[in-house]
C-alpha cells in the first residue's frame, strides 16, 4: 500500500490491518478516471493512528451501492469499506462499480491530531470574508520594495481584516531568491497572464489592480470582498517539526455547494540581504512567502481538490505540508487554508481563507 510519509514521527511497525489483497485471478483495474456517476465518501478524512474510517459509495441518484462496489487503495489493493489505520501517513482510495470509477478520497493518519477549537456558535453560518492579496515579487526586482511599502500602508487600513497576504517569490526576477519554491513557481505560472511586470499585486486568483498602489488594491478588494459576510468559514489548528507542518481544519458551509480546498505553507522572517532596491531594513525580510501546497499542485491548479457540501454541513479536513529544504525554518511557518467556489465566469475563486501560525489554533471568524 502506498504510504506518503509527512511527519517526523516514528512510524509504527504494524501493518495496515484491514486491507485485503486482490485475489491473484482478479484483474488489476485501470488507473481510475472519475466517471462522475459514483461517489466515494469517508465519514472522516483525518484520524489518529488506531482510528477507523468507514467508506460509503453512492450512485448518481444518491443510493448507497457500497455492497456492490469495490474499493481500492492507490496500489490497487482491494480494501474493506471499514478500515483501521496503524501507521501515520497519507492514503488514497477510489471505488469502482462495473465500468464506473469514483473520485479519489485522501485519508490523513496522524500520530497526534491538532485540536481544532470548539465552535462557539454551531448554529451560525455567517462568517467574516477574507480574500487574498498576493504579491508577485523577486529579489532582483528594484521596484518591489516600493510595493512592500504599499502593502504596509494597506495593513493600517480597515481592509486588513478582510484579506490574508501571500508573497510569491518567482518569475523572471527571482533568480537566487531565498523565498522561491516550487509552489511559488506554480502560482506564478497560474497567474502569469495577469503579470505584465514586477512588482505585481493581485487580489484573490483573478483580480488585478491598475497599479500596486494601496488605493488601487482597495478598489479591487471592494469588488471581491463581501463585508456583510459569507456562508463558508474555516477553523484550524497547526503543529509540526523540522520535517513537516500539518494542520487539522473544520470547514463549515451554510449552502449546498461544491468547493475546492487547499492549504498553503507560508514562511516569514526570511532574510534576503541582496534584495534589489532595498532602502529600509524590512525590505530585506520576506514574510508570508509561499513554500508548499497540500494538494498535487500545478500551473493549472493552485486551488486544491474538489468536494461537495450539503447545506449547514461542517466537515473535518487534514493537511500535510512537507518541509523540503533545510533552509526553511519551521518555527516561522503558518498555514493558510483557502476555500474556493466557482464565480460567475465558472472560475474557481476564493470564497474564504484563514491563516494560523504553527503550534497555534484559530476559531471560526464570524461576521465582524
Amino acid at each position: 500500500m502506498k504510504l506518503t510519509k509527512f511527519f517526523a514521527f516514528a512510524l509504527a511497525a504494524l501493518a495496515f490491518v484491514s486491507c485485503t489483497d486482490k485475489p491473484q485471478d482478479e484483474p488489476t483495474p485501470p488507473p481510475p478516471h472519475p466517471t462522475g456517476d459514483i461517489t466515494l465518501a469517508a465519514d472522516k478524512t483525518a484520524v489518529e493512528m488506531g482510528g477507523t474510517v468507514t467508506f460509503t459509495v453512492t450512485d448518481a441518484e444518491g443510493q448507497d451501492v457500497t455492497s456492490q462496489a469495490k474499493i481500492y487503495d492507490a496500489d490497487f489493493n482491494q480494501v474493506e469499506p471499514q478500515i483501521t489505520f496503524n501507521e501515520s501517513g497519507k492514503y488514497e482510495f477510489f471505488a469502482t462499480l462495473g465500468s464506473k470509477n469514483s473520485n479519489y478520497v485522501t485519508i490523513v493518519v496522524m500520530a497526534d491530531v491538532p485540536v481544532v477549537p470548539t465552535d462557539p456558535q454551531p448554529e451560525n453560518f455567517v462568517f467574516n470574508h477574507r480574500g487574498l492579496v498576493i504579491d508577485q515579487t523577486g529579489v532582483n526586482c528594484g521596484y518591489c520594495p516600493n510595493a512592500t511599502d504599499q502593502l504596509k500602508t494597506l495593513e493600517n487600513t480597515e481592509w486588513h481584516k478582510y484579506y490574508n497576504e501571500v508573497t510569491c517569490h518567482a518569475g523572471s526576477y527571482a533568480g537566487g531568491d531565498p523565498g522561491n519554491s516550487a509552489a511559488a513557481n506554480a502560482l506564478n505560472q497560474f497567474q502569469g497572464s495577469m503579470i505584465s511586470g514586477y512588482p505585481c499585486i493581485l487580489v484573490n486568483f483573478y483580480g488585478k489592480p491598475n497599479s500596486y498602489g494601496y488605493n488601487d488594491i482597495i478598489k479591487v478588494l471592494q469588488n471581491y470582498i463581501q463585508k456583510n459576510g459569507v456562508d463558508v468559514g474555516i477553523s484550524l489548528a497547526v503543529s509540526g517539526d523540522e520535517s513537516c507542518v500539518y494542520a487539522a481544519a473544520q470547514i463549515k458551509s451554510g449552502s449546498a455547494k461544491e468547493y475546492k480546498v487547499t492549504a498553503w505553507l507560508l514562511e516569514s522572517g526570511i532574510y534576503s540581504p541582496n534584495q534589489s532596491g532595498a532602502t529600509k531594513d524590512y525590505h530585506k525580510i520576506y514574510n508570508n512567502a509561499l513554500r508548499n501546497m497540500s494538494h498535487q499542485y500545478s500551473k493549472t491548479n493552485v486551488q486544491g481538490d474538489a468536494c461537495t457540501f450539503e447545506a449547514n454541513e461542517t466537515r473535518d479536513f487534514a493537511f500535510e505540508l512537507p518541509i523540503v529544504s533545510n533552509k526553511w525554518n519551521y518555527e516561522n511557518m503558518s498555514v493558510l487554508v483557502i476555500v474556493s467556489a466557482k464565480d460567475a465566469n465558472g472560475r474557481w475563486e476564493v470564497a474564504n481563507s484563514a491563516v494560523c501560525k504553527i503550534n497555534e489554533s484559530k476559531e471560526f471568524e464570524y461576521e465582524l
